[in-house]
């Protein structure tokens, strides 16, 4: 529920901010609905990295 939420606000807020950012449609989501999640000790940089590159590729 949380990293819903700040998703939410935080596009709102980019939206408001960045007029030329497409308002909300599943076409022109600004998050992926996944997220990650692992305490600071538990994760490498290299993992944390691998995540987000891979983010940036559809499924």
């Amino acid at each position: 529920v949380m990293v819903n939420n700040l998703k939410s606000v935080s596009s709102r807020r980019i939206r408001r901010l960045n007029t030329h950012v497409p308002r909300q449609s599943k076409s022109a989501a600004l998050w992926s609905r996944s997220y990650f999640a692992c305490s600071a000790g538990g994760a490498t940089i290299e993992t944390l990295k691998e995540y987000v590159q891979s983010q940036a590729t559809p499924d």
